[in-house]
């Protein structure tokens, strides 16, 4: 069985998101329970989360070729989902900069290394909301269940535009 661009893209779009969550929350654990073993691996999943980003950001154009001629599928939402994901590839490289950084600092001076774990943590909990917004932004592509039209029939969010220009029942510009 070949694995298509959009399999890889959905094999690895996940990790980014997961580890650096995963490294926030190890960041306050480590801050709570003072243990330094929690700090390193906190550092550990950061970078791994850039790596991934990295990863999961080389799949996508390939997965848009996939499936951006499928029914139901919105441009607009490829588009916005690409837009997020760009800047929420910024983001992950700079915080897992700032995780190899502080790494090499908090080896070398625990008393500076503490300030920089702090700077990494906070960064952590910046990438950790807007790469979740990357992934809502992605699920919104192709989950009706994100989208807010789950067994509405919707096809609002379909490449084609309703005709006429008119709006679904029921939709305000308020």
């Amino acid at each position: 069985m070949q694995i298509s661009p959009a399999h890889w893209h959905l094999l690895v779009n996940h990790f980014p998101i997961i580890l650096v969550m995963t490294g926030a929350l190890f960041f306050i654990l480590g801050f709570i329970m003072k243990k330094p073993w929690l700090h390193n691996a906190a550092l550990l999943l950061t970078i791994l989360a850039a790596l991934a980003g990295f990863i999961a950001n080389q799949t996508g154009e390939g997965a848009e070729e996939s499936v951006e001629e499928l029914p139901g599928i919105s441009h607009q939402a490829i588009h916005i989902h690409e837009e997020t994901a760009e800047t929420g590839l910024i983001i992950i490289l700079i915080t897992g900069i700032v995780a190899v950084i502080s790494t090499l600092v908090n080896m070398k001076n625990k008393k500076t290394g503490r300030i920089f774990l702090i700077i990494t943590m906070l960064a952590t909990f910046a990438s950790s909301g807007y790469m979740g917004y990357v992934g809502l932004t992605g699920g919104e592509i192709r989950h009706s269940e994100i989208r807010g039209d789950f067994g509405r029939g919707n096809t609002a969010n379909s490449n084609t535009a309703p005709a006429g220009g008119e709006e679904e029942a029921g939709e305000d510009d308020d």
